[in-house]
Order: C-alpha cells, then structure tokens, then sequence
C-alpha cells in the first residue's frame, strides 16, 4: 500500500486524521492476540511468513477502483468511527488517552472494568491519582522520559476502585489527536505473569537453598565434563571459591588414584545414564578425603547435563574399617575357643566355623563353608539320620544334648537360634565341646561327695555325741559343784564356826576354784546348747546398771586381789532395754574378766554407759593394759582363739569367753567390736537397742557418776 493511498484510506474510513493514528498504535501495541473482534477489521494479522499489504476492511488497492464506491462521505464517516470504537472498547488491554498534561481523555472498557471506576469518573482525572504510592516515583520518572524520546516502556501498579493492586506493564506514546499532541497509554494487567514470576522466584529460591545447604557437594557438569555450576558445600570442603572451582576440571580435584577412571566412569554414565562409583577427593590444602559420587544424565533448557553428587564417606569408611577390626577381633577370639563353633542358616548349610571346629572336620574353612552338616560333622547326627540340635535353631528353639561318639568321647552340643533385626530367624550358631574328662571328673567329685556326705553324717553324730555328753557331764558335775561351793560360802561366814587364817585361805581358794570351774562348766554348757539350737533367751524389759552391779559384784575379789580401781559412768537419762538379765550379766562378767585379766597390778578400768543416736545403749569397758596387736582384732571373737600359746599359759583361759559376748549381743540385736592400742590398752564396744523412754522408769534409783 502507497503512502497516497494510505491517506486517502485514512480520510475515507476513519473520517479523522487522528483516528488512524491511534489506530496504528493500538495495533502495535495491544494485545491482539487476545482480542475478539480482530475478525471484524478484515484480515489485519497474516499468517507467519505472509507479505500482503495490511487491507483495512478489504479496500481495493488500486486507487483509481475508489470511484466505483459510491458511499456517502457521512456513512463512511460513522462506519470508521464504529469500527474504532469496536476496537478501543473490546481490547483486553487498559487503554487511555491523555492529554499534555496527564489528564485522562478517555479510557476503554476493559480499564474501567478492571480498576472498577466508571468513564465518567476517572475522565479529567491523573492516572498518577490511582498508582500504588510506591510507584509514584518512578511514574514521575518515566513521564520526564516520554516527553524526551516521544515513548516509555515500564512496570507499575494501579490501585481499584476497593483496594485491589493491579500490576500493570505500561506503554506510552505521544500521538495526534484531534489536531492536538496527546498521549497514548496501553496498560496490560501482569498480575497472572507476576504471580507466576513470583512462583518461579520462590521455586528457585527453595532450589537454591536446598542446593547450597545440603550435606553433599553437588556439581553440574556439560557432556565435556567442564563445571557448569557448583555449590557451597563442594566449594567449603574443597576450600575454593567459586569462581575458582568453576575454572577446574575433574581430575584437578580428585587424588592421582582415581582421576585416571574419570573416562572408564564417563563411559559407564553415557552407556547407562546414571552410575554409583567411590573416589577420593582432593582439597586444596593437600588434605584427602573418600566420597561417593552419584553421576546422572539429565536434561536441561533442551541440553544433556551431568549431575554429580559426591557424599564424604569419611565416618563410613572409618565404621566400616571398626566392623572388620571388630570382626577380625570376634574370629581371633572364636578361633581361640576350644569349642567347636559352627554357623549355619535356615537350610543346615555352614556358613562359618572356627578353627577347632575345622581342625575337627580335617578340613580348611574355605573347604567347610558351603557344605551340609551331614557332610562333615559327624557329632551333630542324631541316630535317625537327622540334627535335632540345628533343626531347633531353625524353629528357634534353644537346645543342648550330649553325644557319645564311636570312639568313646562324650561330646556337648548346644544350639542357639539366631533372629535378624525384625525377629526372623535367619540361622543359628552350633557349639559342640568334647566332655570327656570332664564327666570322668563328675564321676569322681560324685563320689567324693557321697564320701564327705558320709563323713559328715558321721561327724554330725559324732558333734550330736559331744554335745550330748557335754551337758550331761556338766549336769553331773555342778550337782556336786554346789555342794563344794555351798559349804566353802558357808565355812567363809564362819557359819559352821571360826576359822584360823590358814583355814580361811584354804577356804578362799576353794570358793574361788569352784567358781573358776562353774564358770568353765556353764560355758561348755552354753556352747553345747548353741551348736544343738536348743538355747532360749527369756527377754524381758531391764535397766542396764543393774546388771553393771552384779557383774561388778561377781568380779569384786579378781579386783581387789589386783588392787585394780573402777572407774564407771552410767549416764542418767538411759531407758530400758529387751534382754535377758543373766545373759546380759554373763556378757558382762565375761568382758570385765578379760579386761582383769590382761590390766596391770594397780590398774584402772573404765565403764561407761549412754545413749547412742538416739535409739541405742552404748557400752564401753576400757582397761590399761598390754593391748593387742591391729593384725589380730579380727580373729578375737572366732571359737577358742588365743592370741598366742603363751598368753594361754600365761593368763589361762579356753578362748570361748569372746566367743560367748558375740553371741549374746547378737541374739539382742546389737553388735560388738574391738579397738586397742598395743602397750595402751583396750575398748570393748557394745550396741544394744534401747527401749521406752527414760521416764518409763520408776524403780531404778540414779547411780552418780564417779
């Protein structure tokens, strides 16, 4: 189409001037692609590759054709208008003219439809009125712009009518119209394009940060191997940047071990577009470090890509090197066992076995693993044929038997199920060792113990014997004991007359060997009576400074005859305790007797009485003399103990005295201990639990304290 002819089409159709040049604007600018009445302006887009002249309306070409229409020059007029109006309003696009000065001329439907306000309200008005405060700015910008270069292309965002953001790319362009400059806008609603936009960044953002924080280093590589991108883990291991990895190849960062199987692995991943392989990588500083690398062939903006994630299996090699120490380990113990140790799965096949086990089959390990059990372990035969032992192991089933061989030897055989990590049986473990002299040595320990059961019986009724004897005599001879005794009490009182000083001495002694040897006799007899069990306690409530008095009183002329000086302190607020007086008394006597025996001519003994935390009655008796050695305070109470022979001799006797005071206090529930210092003397410690409360008791008169 000539320009002569476009003028002249210009003034026929549109009747205006400035029509056609909105017109040509729109049709640049707008989105026609989108427009559903491009099919009433004639064949306006051609199809790709076309060069027909733009016909508006099917107009003949040739100008000399226009005198055959014979159309009124008003009708045309109106058609053209029609036909501008048809495209203006139908656009998808917001459409606006203004003016100079940025007021708003008109705006098509669809602007009024998308910001919500009516013609009438926005005609006269600024497009900058309704832009988003942040954009006002750059709106301002672009203005001083299109007033320079007569166009201006950008992105802002309106406000509607109720508050809805419209994000708009804008086209503006300074046209004709009306025989006036004003100025075109073409706004196309991107809310749709930037929500994807949008999408698309917070996609990439989510790739970026999963690709930049994972614990693998990943590696993007073209079909030449180049790096094509990296990511932060792979450049923090590696220990460059990344403008510097991206500039090396593969084998600058694998050890000289495995950069020559760069191609082999190469090969692999073409041929089956993905490969698992295992390298060494190389960090800048030298320093080494294993990793896995999984190699795929992927496919990206229509080209092949290699996409490489290498995992540090540093902890995994070094787990993997415990598991075969610790296993190495397990073998070198098992391989040290005198058992036979055997493994074998569901199907009685051996899957392992020690060295016993292998020397027993006369084979090697290698030559044993794989085969049955009937093949090579004779042992493990039941006389059906079967093995009930590895059969129990596969029901899971613990079992032991024992086995006589042809040869003699009496063999065990235990089984023990083995169960995978969800409770399955998976095999089991057979361990078999020769007994043969063990149950031989059974044999003869059995019969020792019958033997010794034997004896023993026989001591029993020995013991039962003694015992029997031992109270009989003592009953025997304290009958005619009391008489002695009775009568020398007698002849002391001077009851059956006076006595000279010779008789009185005789007199003296006599009392004091008989009580020497009742004493002796009681004591056989308490002993007889703990070992039969027959002995019995009568406990009743007492108060303890009693029984002090008695056994003072009993022990009155060993004191005198050694002039040895008591000291005792019984505190005032002591309340009762559970015992049985003459057993208490005995205690006593037997504790005092020895602390006589072993003080110093003039010496002093102390007794003291009190309340030990609160719940129980503590007495010590202390005495000055020779002491007893640390080394043998644990043996004091043990049965007829002696320090030493001499002693024995020495001070007499029969080491059952001690004995006796454990026994006591014991059946009181208390305890008993020994301190000393050798040269210093001794303490003898008593604990008796206490009863009631101190003024519980009413007939006990206060000792003072001495």
């Amino acid at each position: 189409m000539n320009s002569r002819y476009i003028r002249a089409s210009s003034k026929i159709i549109f009747g205006h001037k400035y029509s056609f040049d909105i017109f040509k604007t729109i049709i640049q600018d707008a989105d026609f692609v989108r427009c559903n009445c491009i099919s009433a302006y004639g064949n306006v887009i051609r199809g790709a590759g076309e060069q027909r002249p733009l016909n508006i309306m099917d107009i003949p070409s040739d100008t000399d054709q226009l005198d055959r229409y014979q159309i009124k020059k008003d009708d045309m007029i109106s058609y053209s208008e029609h036909k501008f109006n048809t495209l203006f309003h139908c656009s998808n696009d917001l459409i606006f003219i203004q003016d100079m000065e940025m007021n708003i001329l008109d705006m098509n439907d669809a602007a009024c439809k998308c910001l919500g306000y009516c013609r009438e309200q926005m005609i006269g008005t600024k497009l900058l009125g309704i832009t988003l405060a942040d954009f006002i700015p750059k709106e301002q910008k672009m203005q001083k712009e299109l007033f320079k270069n007569k166009y201006s292309a950008y992105e802002t965002a309106y406000v509607g009518k109720h508050g809805a953001i419209v994000p708009v790319e804008v086209n503006n362009r300074i046209i004709n119209y009306e025989n006036s400059e004003a100025i075109l806008s073409i706004a196309r609603d991107i809310t749709r394009r930037k929500k994807v936009e949008s999408e698309l960044i917070r996609s990439e953002n989510k790739f970026r940060y999963i690709f930049d924080n994972v614990n693998d280093e990943i590696f993007m590589q073209d079909m030449d191997l180049n790096f094509l991108e990296v990511n932060q883990v792979a450049c923090h291991r590696l220990g460059y940047s990344k403008e510097e990895l991206l500039k090396l190849r593969p084998e600058d960062i694998e050890t000289s071990d495995y950069s020559p199987l760069i191609k082999s692995r190469m090969t692999a991943i073409t041929h089956f577009n993905h490969g698992i392989f295992e390298s060494e990588h190389l960090r800048r500083d030298g320093t080494t470090y294993p990793v896995e690398l999984s190699c795929s062939i992927v496919e990206l903006d229509g080209e092949k890509r290699i996409l490489t994630i290498a995992r540090d299996i540093t902890e995994r090699r070094e787990a993997e090197a415990t598991v075969r120490k610790h296993e190495i380990e397990k073998e070198m113990i098992l391989d040290g066992m005198e058992e036979h140790v055997v493994y074998h799965d569901l199907e009685m096949r051996i899957l392992w076995a020690n060295k016993a086990a292998c020397d027993f089959f006369n084979h090697e390990r290698n030559e044993v693993i794989g085969k049955f059990y009937n093949e090579v372990w004779p042992v493990g035969i039941d006389n059906d044929g079967n093995c009930s032992i590895m059969q129990a192991n596969i029901e899971g089933f613990s079992r032991e038997v024992e086995r006589t061989a042809p040869d003699g030897r009496i063999w065990s055989v235990k089984g023990y199920p083995l169960k995978g990590p969800r409770g399955d049986i998976t095999g089991g473990i057979v361990v078999t060792l020769d007994i043969t002299e063990r149950k031989k040595a059974e044999e003869k320990i059995q019969k020792f113990n019958r033997e010794l059961l034997r004896m023993n019986e026989e001591l029993k009724s020995v013991d039962r014997i003694k015992n029997e004897f031992l109270s009989n005599l003592g009953h025997e001879l304290k009958t005619p004991l009391s008489s002695v005794i009775g009568y020398s009490e007698l002849l002391d009182s001077l009851t059956l007359g006076e006595l000279n000083e010779v008789q009185k001495k005789a007199c003296e002694s006599i009392y004091r060997n008989a009580e020497k040897l009742r004493r002796l006799i009681d004591s056989l007899l308490y002993l007889s009576y703990v070992n039969s069990g027959k002995i019995e306690y009568n406990f009743e409530l007492m108060h303890i400074s009693s029984s002090i008095d008695e056994a003072l009183a009993k022990v009155s002329r060993k004191l005198e005859d050694k002039s040895i000086t008591v000291d005792k302190r019984i505190s005032h607020n002591l309340s009762f305790i559970n015992a049985e007086p003459e057993k208490i008394q005995e205690l006593l006597y037997n504790i005092l007797d020895n602390a006589i025996k072993f003080s110093y001519e003039g010496g002093k003994i102390e007794i003291c009485a009190y309340v030990h935390e609160e719940k129980m009655l503590k007495i010590e008796i202390t005495d000055y003399g020779r002491g007893i050695p640390s080394d043998k305070l644990d043996d004091l109470f043990a049965l007829f103990h002696q320090i030493d022979g001499s002693m024995n001799r020495r001070y007499g006797g029969t080491g059952v005295g001690l004995y006796i005071c454990k026994n006591i206090v014991m059946a009181h529930n208390g305890s008993i201990w020994i301190t000393s210092q050798e040269g210093k003397g001794t303490t003898i410690h008593v604990l008796l639990p206490l009863k009631g409360k101190q003024s519980d008791r009413k007939e006990y008169i206060n000792f003072p304290d001495n």
